[in-house]
Formats: structure tokens, C-alpha cells, sequence
């Protein structure tokens, strides 16, 4: 639009400016940010079709606007860009392409932003309402305006992303938690079972040594008494007083060994 006052003009650029800062400022998603171009772009500029390409490594967001208020929005590989803007991708030269048949001029241009990000814009205008190149500071500033926003809204994404990945793991976590207390109370019960099995079992461990200490030391005592005396007296004495003696204790000694088998295999049994 033509402006006779040039202090009006700037006025009215300015406040177009404003407009589509703030409108670009209050998208909350990349899927929104064609929708507030289409709303303030055609204040700023004169176009046909409006696309925009965000390039971060290999990723592309591609932004396209028309000038009956279409918009489209999605993601794309750097290799599925359409020639022109390849060619400006790859010679950082600005293009200028113009369609006879549809008597319309492509303007293209690529720009290097902050952490290593690229961008292309180009505008399609008919030669009714042709593109100005003296809009050109304007385009400039457009870019840095859309970069900041684009790259601010996905590291917001990525945060939420994280943030989402986080409390994944911090459930995760908490469930490996909740398993491995139970199994410290599992352990912990195990322990004190076997611990109260095991000095049950050496209670009666220490009984049966302490029967088996007095039953068999008794007899076998006696026994060992009586043969050692043998040298000391004569055959016959020996025979008729001493070896029935020795006989009762042989035979109380066996009984003894014969009821500590007996407690042995009742206790094996009991540990069973």
C-alpha cells in the first residue's frame, strides 16, 4: 500500500511490526506459528505464497502461507527440499526465479542463525502485486523474529520431552524400588526364619553332644578300666570276676551307641 506521508508510513510499519511480533510471540506450538503469519505477514509484506524453513541439522519445519489465509505446517528431510530451495541451501545465494506462465517472481533467501541453525524464506507474488526488494531489511528482520520464536518453542518442546522422559524413568524407578524392598522384606523374613532355625538347631546340636558325651563316656569308661586291669590279675579271677563285668558294660555301651543313632536320626529328620 502507497503512503504519500512518509512519517505515516513508518507508523503504520511499526505498528504492523509490533502486530506480528506479538502474534508470533503468542504461539504455543510450531504447528501454530503459520496460522499467526498468515494473520500479520500481509501487513508487512506483498506475497502470493509465504514458505519458511527452519533447518536444524538434517530436520526441516516447513511454515507455508498463502495470501487467502491457508496455512500448512509439517517436517520434512533437508534431501526432500524442492530445487530452488536446495539450490539456495547449498550456494547461500539469493535466488530470483520468474514463471511466465504464471506471471509470478520467487524470491529466495538463506540465512545462518544462532547455535548453528539455518533458515529459508522465499516469497511468491504475482506481477499485480509484486514483491518490493526494498521489503528486503524487512525479510531480514522477519527471519530473526520467526527463528527466535521456532527455536524458543522447541526447546520447550525438548524440555517437556525430557521432563517426560524423566518421570518415565522416575516411575520406572520407583516400581524397581517398591520390587526390591519387597524383596529386602522377603530376604529379611528368610534371614530370621533360618536364623531362629539355625540356633533352634544348634540348641539341640549342643543337647546331643552332650548326650552323647555322658552315655558313651560312661560305659566306654568302664570297659577301658576293666581291660586294662587284666594284666593284673590272674586268669581265672579275671574270667570269673571281671569278665562279666566287662560284658554288662560292653552291653550298656551299645545301647548307648544305639540310642544316640536313634536321637541323630530324629534330629536329621526335625532339620528336614
Amino acid at each position: 500500500m502507497e503512503v504519500s506521508n512518509p512519517y505515516l508510513g513508518y507508523k503504520i510499519l511499526f505498528e504492523a511490526m509490533v502486530k506480528f511480533s506479538a502474534g508470533i510471540s503468542m504461539a504455543k506450538k510450531l504447528e501454530e506459528i503459520s496460522l499467526e503469519v498468515s494473520l500479520h505477514l500481509k501487513y508487512l509484506l506483498n506475497f502470493q505464497d509465504f514458505n519458511y524453513f527452519f533447518i536444524a541439522g538434517q530436520e526441516v519445519d516447513c511454515f507455508w502461507v498463502n495470501q487467502m489465509g491457508k496455512t500448512r505446517y509439517h517436517t520434512c528431510h533437508l534431501d526432500q527440499l524442492d530445487p530452488i530451495h536446495k539450490q539456495v541451501f547449498e550456494s547461500g545465494i539469493p535466488e530470483y526465479n520468474y514463471c511466465e506462465k504464471s506471471n509470478t517472481s520467487t524470491h529466495a533467501w538463506k540465512f545462518f542463525n544462532e547455535n548453528n541453525h539455518f533458515s529459508l524464506l522465499s516469497i511468491r507474488s504475482h506481477i499485480d502485486n509484486p514483491f518490493n526488494e526494498k521489503s528486503i531489511p524487512i525479510i531480514k528482520v522477519v527471519n530473526k523474529m520467526l527463528s527466535a520464536r521456532i527455536e524458543n518453542l522447541k526447546m520447550i518442546q525438548l524440555i517437556h520431552l525430557q521432563n517426560q522422559e524423566l518421570e518415565s524413568l522416575t516411575t520406572v524407578l520407583q516400581s524397581k524400588n517398591t520390587e526390591i524392598q519387597a524383596l529386602n522384606n522377603q530376604q529379611e523374613s528368610i534371614i530370621i526364619e533360618k536364623t531362629t532355625r539355625l540356633k533352634d538347631s544348634n540348641k539341640k546340636l549342643r543337647g546331643l553332644i552332650q548326650f552323647n558325651s555322658h552315655q558313651l563316656r560312661e560305659p566306654l569308661t568302664r570297659v577301658i578300666s576293666l581291660v586294662a586291669i587284666k594284666e593284673d590279675l590272674l586268669v581265672e579271677e579275671y574270667i570269673s570276676d571281671i569278665l562279666p563285668l566287662l560284658s554288662e558294660s560292653v552291653m550298656d555301651l551299645d545301647r548307648a551307641i544305639i540310642e544316640v543313632i536313634e536321637r541323630s536320626e530324629f534330629f536329621d529328620k526335625e532339620e528336614k
